[in-house]
């Protein structure tokens, strides 16, 4: 199997899975007993936080645990922009984010805020001075995804929220990480964001548990009322097991972010040359886009007719966003391509795993595809 999907989901890593099986066994007990073992649990968890908090450069108490990016986007969205509307009604986002943010924005729209959305240019990036101007006195919330799940567009957050921040201080800012997370090196303490979110099957740990960081003395409303865990943000009893399964898988790549970036741009590379061969080739991902994530469009192939045929060889990638299953890619449309450049559209992320054996099985599958498939007639 060559899995080329990683920006999708990551696959789970041993050493994480056997910290997870441990914790089944032998941490059962809720971390909100006032008993011995409970105490433990609790303890466990604590412990769990200072990792993904060193990770991140934050203080243990700005971690709060979630299920997933997508729950950490809304609670983030949702309890900032609230908590502001006495005094501010407008958003400022882009307009390549991912649903995830998208959708609660939609809906707080109808509760009467102004949502502006700032394109990406044709060449896939947004420009920085767009998104300040942008900014005014009414602006409640600026929400910025930090890497574009579909092409890999980078953002360069600290300088955004540097200026941001000096055009009104009041204004917060959250920052969508889950594609950066773990794998570009940041520091939020030197980041002026008020929030982040991120993801652990991302980053070979299982789906079903995220992380939010809140600024300390950021001032949110709660979303997710119940017993008072994680401080009162998000209510549940904790997935301990998945949560020691996340801080592991965090330890695990710390060290080795740097050179994993370096392995990526090797693949990239690698990559695109081997599609420099094809005359049908057309690159969609910006010039300085993250080494991990290349889209491309294979001209006049449905991209889901290709995914299959690719399938049948045991060789994942991805039509575009994982979460859109098979919508017209919102990213592509927002940067102006056309409708049948974006139905030619794939996507393909690395992971550590990754070699350039896989890309020249990859290529070699293409070429096989040109051969074999039908082209789309338009």
């Amino acid at each position: 199997m060559i899995y080329l999907d990683n920006a999708a989901t990551t696959p789970v890593d041993p050493q994480v899975a056997q910290v997870i099986a441990d914790s089944l066994k032998n941490d059962f007990a809720n971390p909100s007993s006032l008993y011995k073992i409970g105490a433990q649990s609790e303890y466990k968890i604590a412990a769990a936080r200072k990792t993904v908090a060193d990770c991140l450069g934050a203080k243990e108490d700005e971690v709060y645990f979630t299920s997933c990016a997508s729950e950490s986007n809304n609670i983030a969205i949702y309890g900032l922009a609230t908590a502001r509307k006495n005094w501010a009604n407008k958003i400022v986002t882009t307009g390549y984010e991912h649903p995830a943010v998208r959708k609660p924005l939609a809906n707080l729209a109808e509760y009467g805020f102004t949502v502006v959305n700032v394109n990406p240019k044709d060449d896939g990036n947004i420009n920085p001075q767009d998104i300040i101007d942008a900014v005014d006195s009414k602006t409640a919330l600026v929400t910025l995804i930090h890497v574009n799940n579909e092409t890999g567009a980078v953002l360069d957050i600290k300088t955004l929220c540097d200026k941001i921040k000096e055009k009104n201080k009041r204004t917060v800012i959250h920052i969508d990480a889950t594609q950066s997370f773990m794998k570009l090196p940041f520091d939020v303490s030197k980041i002026q964001c008020d929030s982040m979110a991120f993801s652990g099957h991302k980053i070979y740990a299982p789906k079903g548990v995220g992380g939010l960081y809140l600024k300390k003395g950021t001032n949110i409303k709660t979303v997710m009322a119940g017993g008072g865990q994680e401080k009162g943000l998000r209510a549940g009893t904790e997935n301990i097991h998945y949560i020691l399964g996340f801080a592991k898988a965090c330890q695990l790549l710390q060290p080795d972010m740097r050179r994993n970036l370096a392995k990526f741009a090797q693949l990239k590379a690698h990559l695109l040359n081997g599609l420099a061969q094809f005359d049908n080739v057309m690159i969609n991902s910006p010039d300085n886009a993250v080494p991990y994530t290349v889209n491309f469009s294979f001209m006049n192939y449905r991209s889901e007719t290709l995914l299959h045929f690719l399938e049948a060889d045991e060789i994942y990638i991805s039509s575009g966003s994982a979460c859109s299953k098979g919508a017209a890619s919102h990213t592509l449309t927002a940067m102006g391509v056309d409708a049948k450049r974006i139905d030619s559209s794939i996507r393909v992320s690395f992971g550590i795993h990754t070699t350039e054996e896989d890309i020249d099985t990859f290529v070699a599958a293409l070429k096989s595809a040109q051969e074999k498939l039908q082209k789309v007639k338009r």
